[in-house]
């Protein structure tokens, strides 16, 4: 709930504004609302920056920004938290160096600019994470992770 003060012939205006989660986009239409799926993919070698790709209640592409953990695409930003609440892991396999992982936990998009302005939404995250370790001897599986690919996804619905 908003409250505006002002004036208009000599008259005090108070209006209370009650907000929900939709907002007027700039071309006058109602911002997207609904189930969103939010697909982030990491790979290395590869590109610097994370590919991204949102469909369900808006649909577009962009990268990930890692250190502000931001999800920029051409129409704007969102900036998303997340908390983590369970890994699992799979040990390498000793002779080929293969590994794997699961990460899952909640996510909250706190923050948004541009066209996507004024959305927040939360919901649920997976990751899953496939690499490669460097190979130390037979059988051996060293520290360095040399291949690494990361996919995660972030489903939550838009209010």
């Amino acid at each position: 709930m908003r409250r505006i003060r002002g004036t208009a012939a000599g008259i005090t205006v108070v209006a209370v504004l009650l907000t929900t989660g939709f907002s007027a986009a700039p071309n006058g239409r109602a911002a997207p609302h609904g189930k969103e799926v939010i697909r982030i993919v990491t790979k290395v070698p590869g590109p610097y920056h994370p590919q991204v790709t949102a469909k369900g209640a808006f649909r577009a592409k962009g990268y990930f920004l890692r250190r502000r953990a931001s999800l920029v695409f051409p129409d704007g930003r969102l900036a998303v938290r997340r908390h983590l609440t369970s890994t699992t892991n799979q040990a390498p396999n000793l002779a080929t160096c293969w590994f794997k992982a699961r990460q899952t936990g909640t996510f909250r998009v706190f923050y948004s600019t541009g066209k996507y302005r004024g959305l927040r939404w939360n919901g649920n995250f997976t990751t899953s994470i496939a690499g490669r370790l460097n190979k130390t001897g037979p059988n051996q599986c060293g520290s360095k992770i040399v291949v690494y690919s990361a996919v995660t996804f972030e489903i939550g619905t838009i209010p």
